[in-house]
């Protein structure tokens, strides 16, 4: 790295999002090269430091917590590295998505480096906290074939764990569950299309390849109910919960999902809708294509970067949100929760879904907005202690939080 001190500048703009798009392109075309990784890590471990003021030495969770922040960086920056200057607007976005992410991370470094950086939890607290700690959820779903069969996805080996009309069903070692067609391309008009239905509870998560190559990620409490073969002149789904989907492509074939009353149809493209019962305003985003939702009488055409919302109870009403970072809908999918002026309530609910437990909260809780984003694949209680920096305490008591100002 010929100019530290200029590195180290704009890793600092970097990380509190103030950089350019110019200064984005200096930072990618001097670390999309592998033998700059290690300025890179430096860089990031300067500025750490530099927060910490007083302390003098990386205490090993904050030098893992280091590691994360250099690992998504690293891949960000490669992955954008291939974007042509013609499409900067495309680029920032992506990187600015990648930014709110590091911030967040960030601040969870923070909290183990600066000793007073949150206000602790008594003693007492704190080793409830420890010793009644959640693990985060996982890879498994129940699998319920046409028949009524239910098989349990964590129980079974890999390999086809079920054959129905000319479908076989697989599961694979890392957490997906393939349909394939064993009959060629098309099935004979006289075998009978059955449906399966494949559910998360909370704590859960899995991902389905259906049986024309489509792609779903089924969030903690969801489920997606699909047929064993696409016949005829459309593609129907039906969804609980929440999923992203990759469709795909057949003009001949209408792809469509059914979710909490609305229908959304596409021809093949990359879209989140969040659905669930306990959540007031369903949300559709679109991240490549052309997708149109129907809900009631009311129709709308979304495209790329926008996110529908329809309000349970209102009548006829479909609102479209522009221009939006849609890495906020697909965190889930990629590890994260990200939250973009959420209230304790909205960050609570996703919480509860993903560690299954129950959240209660204690007298007056003041209105707080939060934003950023924390690692799904941490424990309970860490995710709780990143939260506290709001000035808000948790107690975990079994499989029930209790909220508290």
């Amino acid at each position: 790295m010929k100019n530290k001190e200029q590195t180290d500048i704009l890793i600092k703009k970097f990380l509190n999002r103030q950089c350019t798009v110019d200064e984005i392109n200096i930072l990618m075309q001097a670390f999309g090269q592998p033998q700059n990784e290690e300025a890179l890590k430096a860089a990031i471990l300067n500025y750490f430091e530099a927060a910490t003021e007083a302390e003098t030495e990386i205490k090993p969770d904050a030098e893992a917590a280091v590691q994360e922040v250099h690992y998504n960086l690293i891949n960000q920056i490669r992955k954008d590295t291939a974007v042509s200057k013609s499409r900067y607007g495309l680029m920032w976005s992506k990187v600015a998505a990648a930014a709110a992410i590091l911030i967040f991370i960030s601040a969870g470094v923070y909290f183990y480096l600066k000793k007073d950086a949150i206000k602790p939890l008594p003693n007492q607290m704190a080793a409830k906290q420890l010793q009644n700690d959640v693990l985060p959820g996982s890879n498994k779903a129940v699998l319920t074939l046409g028949n009524g069969k239910k098989i349990e996805l964590n129980d079974v080996k890999n390999g086809i764990i079920a054959r129905q009309n000319g479908t076989a069903t697989i599961k694979t070692k890392s957490g997906q569950l393939i349909n394939k067609i064993e009959r060629g391309d098309k099935l004979a008009d006289d075998l009978k299309v059955s449906y399966n239905t494949i559910t998360t509870a909370r704590g859960g998560q899995y991902q389905v390849i259906l049986p024309d190559g489509s792609k779903v990620w089924l969030n903690a409490a969801s489920s997606l109910k699909y047929p064993t073969a696409f016949r005829g002149a459309e593609r129907n789904v039906e969804l609980t919960g929440e999923a992203y989907f990759e469709v795909a492509k057949n003009a001949a074939m209408p792809f469509y999902v059914k979710s909490a009353g609305q229908t959304v149809k596409v021809l093949g493209t990359h879209f989140n809708i969040n659905a669930y019962e306990d959540e007031r305003v369903i949300k559709t985003t679109l991240l490549e294509g052309s997708i149109q939702i129907a809900y009631q009488q009311a129709k709308a055409l979304i495209k790329p970067g926008e996110t529908a919302r329809i309000t349970l109870g209102l009548a006829n009403k479909i609102t479209v949100d522009e221009d939006l970072d849609t890495g906020d809908a697909v965190a889930w999918k990629d590890g994260y929760f990200q939250f973009n002026h959420s209230d304790i309530q909205t960050v609570m609910r996703q919480i509860s879904r993903w560690y299954d437990v129950t959240v209660i909260y204690k007298g007056t809780i003041s209105s707080k907005d939060f934003g950023g984003a924390i690692q799904r694949n941490l424990s309970l209680s860490q995710v709780l202690h990143i939260l506290e920096k709001s000035q808000l305490h948790f107690i975990i008591n079994g499989k029930e939080v209790v909220v508290m100002q």
